[in-house]
């Protein structure tokens, strides 16, 4: 009785157990919170028990769960204790858990190759289903294990696969020879080439797709395999998936410089000029003011293929399609086309702050080449509140390259905006005052405002040490240009040299670069800034300690051949030659700034910094042996200012992204063509596997009778043939078109709604027989007539039955 009992209640508890699983199960189909919770709860030894099982519902969960395990590092549980466990469910029919058990296996498959090779015969019988999608699983789970004795197995089943009546799974051929390629690229390299041949003369978008990515990734040397597709390429580039546009752009441009002739440039400016030109190698370097352009028949027929690319939403796409429009083409075909405004609405329109950096980056280098293209979308281009601080940088680099007398009053107000901003980062607000130093170099009245606005700007805020920094140095550079124009700002500057004691070192040293600049046109203040500069003098930074030695070489130089000139003109030009061969007349020791000189020059000898200690000793040699001219060609020699040429070959220097510079990078053109290169682009013949269908569906008997009609009446139009049963509308009143035939050679006919309807056969409606009886009873017969109606029913469901 007590065994009884307790076997009772140990079903009851195994019973209570199951169905909480159960329900934690069923509850994981409601919501993904209730199944982490449900998958959570499984300790080590009940993997064991589910990988073990025979439902196919727990193998799943636990396999889930050891996923789980490896996507978030938890060291907690060694899932590769389970690896025997693991590879032993590859021949379940649950196709989630065969992609489950490949993620396993590609990360655990080179630990232990022996138990691994079990799978292999699993998934070669998997080779041979019936379902395309699991001969594309098993060729990509065998492909994808790093086992180098499976290449041989995995190139015998590429070779069998190849010839896939299914797209997807030839698509997947091309993705395992980049597999195999990478394993082992100069064992298999001429076997691999030939598949991949064979590939690319596919018909299948989806095929040529993953051909054309197999191609760029192992074999994008071999330019000449695309000879016999090039025509066919630029015609179906528009059904190709957008990344393989993107790569098969970036394949046919360097095809077209290799195999194609240069286009000629033709001078239309005159009437009857005969002059000519092959496209020059840099960008808007054509000397003609109006000029036409002469393509291969083959190169105008890729460069209208992309046209059709122009509203792709991939921004590798529309970047791949303005190189190929800026290495092949010339600016005015540029121009016409609508790229540039593509590459603008690409800019603003994509979220990804990667693709917009480097979006901004291609901008901001071809408006260097031809600032032109970019000037209808100026506000494209100003701040946006949620812009980051990169993606701002950039758009103010693009303004400043884009500032002409046209629009710098537009762009200057939206700069001046930006500076003054307290919201925008220290960055941000730096690069805005590098963009108005643009705004001052188009003209000297620009150049006296963005000074003039810059010196009030900064004397009414308070400024942090770094854009006061980047104050000073646009300012610098500007005053410059013509320093004697510019005097009262100097003089600020001076005044702001001595108060600003937090300016950085470079922004000082700058200032004092700029004052000995000025000796030679307002030489009186200088002494006096060397003077409140000598006592701070071991405090400053180490470029100013340079600046001020070689301000104190300067004015010393200056203070000599002023002397000199004095004394001429005292003792006249016949005593010039006399003084030249005895310079005692000068006192180095009574004078001023020789002094100051020797005070600076002590200072330099023991500085820390040998480039100051090495400067102060050659200085000192120059002057202590006499040699004055030479000190005076040395010292006082007029420096070049900034040019915007320098600006723009600065500006292109300052792209970081190595990679924008490598994308745009022109290419040399092949000068070594002759006219019989061209019959090298013929089509060669195409592998069209539709014939290998063993059904057919709606979608392939249309497609199937659209292409034959279309060979038909290319045919018939080729040949000159007038088709007299078209009626008006060109529709053919005897054209077979629905009938359909299969590989097997049965035809199949497509009937219309009544034919359908006309099989069925019509159903026979059973007579019935009504019997109606009329009959004039009083109240009093009442009983008896339903009594007798009774009796009639009965007889009559009797008849009936018979019948």
């Amino acid at each position: 009785m007590v065994d009884s009992i307790n076997r009772i209640a140990s079903a009851l508890d195994t019973a209570k157990v199951i169905t909480r699983e159960a329900a934690a199960v069923a509850t994981s189909k409601l919501g993904e919170s209730s199944y982490a919770y449900y998958s959570q709860n499984i300790n080590p030894q009940q993997l064991f028990t589910l990988l073990n099982s025979r439902n196919s519902r727990e193998i799943r969960d636990a396999m889930k769960r050891i996923i789980s395990i490896m996507a978030s590092d938890d060291d907690s549980i060694d899932v590769q204790v389970y690896f025997a466990d693991v590879v032993k469910n590859i021949t379940t029919n649950d196709t989630k858990v065969k992609r489950l058990i490949h993620l396993y296996l590609l990360r655990f498959a080179e630990n232990d190759p022996n138990l691994t090779l079990l799978s292999i015969n699993s998934l070669q019988k998997s080779l041979s289903d019936s379902s395309s999608e699991l001969r594309c699983f098993a060729l990509s789970a065998l492909s994808d294990l790093k086992m180098s004795s499976l290449a041989p197995i995995v190139l015998h089943t590429v070779k069998k696969l190849v010839t896939d009546p299914s797209a997807m799974v030839r698509g997947e051929v091309a993705l395992a020879i980049i597999k195999l390629y990478r394993a082992g690229k100069h064992e298999y390299h001429e076997e691999l080439l030939e598949i991949l041949n064979f590939l690319m003369a596919d018909t299948d978008p989806k095929v040529i797709s993953c051909a054309i990515f197999a191609f760029k990734e192992c074999y994008a040397d071999h330019l000449e395999l695309l000879h016999g597709h090039f025509r066919r390429y630029c015609k179906v580039i528009r059904q190709l998936d957008s990344w393989s546009q993107s790569y098969l752009i970036e394949l046919l441009i360097k095809y077209c410089e290799q195999f194609l002739p240069k286009p000629t440039v033709v001078d239309k400016s005159s009437e009857g000029s005969l002059r000519s030109c092959p496209l020059p190698d840099r960008y808007n370097e054509i000397e003609y003011p109006l000029y036409d352009v002469v393509n291969h028949p083959d190169l105008d027929l890729f460069l209208k293929s992309l046209n059709g690319l122009i509203y792709s939403s991939n921004p590798a796409v529309i970047l791949s399609c303005c190189n190929a429009l800026y290495q092949l083409a010339s600016p005015m075909q540029m121009k016409n086309t609508r790229f540039i405004e593509a590459l603008v609405r690409t800019v603003t329109t994509t979220t990804n702050q990667g693709n917009k950096e480097m979006l901004l980056q291609a901008v901001h280098f071809l408006s260097i080449l031809d600032q032109t293209l970019f000037l209808p979308f100026i506000k494209k281009f100003f701040l946006l509140p949620t812009d980051p601080i990169v993606v701002s940088v950039w758009k103010i680099q693009i303004l400043s390259m884009l500032i002409n007398e046209s629009n710098v009053k537009e762009i200057f107000k939206e700069l001046k905006y930006y500076v003054g901003s307290a919201h925008l980062p220290e960055k941000v607000v730096i690069m805005a005052v590098k963009g108005l130093s643009q705004c001052g170099r188009l003209s000297t009245s620009w150049e006296s405002h963005v000074m003039k606005w810059l010196i009030n700007h900064m004397e009414s805020h308070n400024l942090s040490a770094s854009v006061l920094d980047a104050y000073v140095n646009v300012i610098r550079m500007l005053v410059q240009k013509n320093p004697a124009k510019h005097l009262r700002i100097i003089f600020k500057l001076a005044d702001l040299l001595a108060a600003q004691r937090s300016l950085a070192d470079n922004a000082r040293a700058g200032i004092v670069w700029l004052f000995g600049e000025i000796a030679s046109i307002e030489f009186k203040i200088c002494p006096d800034v060397l003077r409140k500069l000598i006592p701070n003098f071991p405090e400053e930074g180490p470029e100013t300690r340079c600046q001020i030695l070689v301000l104190s070489a300067k004015l010393l130089s200056y203070d000599i051949d002023n002397f000199k000139q004095a004394q001429n003109l005292a003792n006249g030009d016949s005593n010039a030659e006399e003084y030249n061969q005895n310079h005692t007349y000068y006192d180095f020791s009574s004078s001023r700034i020789s002094q100051m000189y020797n005070a600076v020059l002590y200072l330099a000898k023991y500085d820390d910094e040998f480039d100051i200690r090495d400067r102060a000793r050659m200085v000192s040699s120059l002057f202590d042996s006499g040699k004055y001219e030479i000190v005076s060609l040395l010292l006082q020699a007029p420096k070049p200012t900034t040019r915007n040429d320098d600006f723009i070959i600065s500006a292109r220097l300052e792209i970081h992204a190595p990679e924008i510079r490598n994308f745009f990078k022109v290419l040399p053109w092949n000068t070594e063509i002759s006219e019989a290169d061209n019959d090298v682009r013929v089509g060669v013949p195409l592998k069209d596997y539709n014939k290998y269908k063993k059904s057919f569906s709606s979608q392939s008997f249309i497609s199937a009778n659209s292409a034959r009609s279309f060979t038909s009446t290319s045919n018939a139009n080729s040949a000159g043939i007038n088709d007299d049963s078209n009626d008006g509308n060109g529709i053919s009143g005897k054209s077979n078109i629905n009938t359909f035939a299969s590989q097997n050679g049965k035809k199949y006919r497509l009937q219309s709604l009544d034919e359908f309807f006309s099989d069925i056969p019509e159903r026979k409606s059973k007579s019935k027989r009504i019997i109606r009886v009329e009959e004039e009873s009083s109240d009093e017969d009442e009983d008896e007539s339903e009594e007798s109606s009774d009796e009639y029913s009965d007889s009559s469901l009797e008849t009936s039955s018979s019948h």
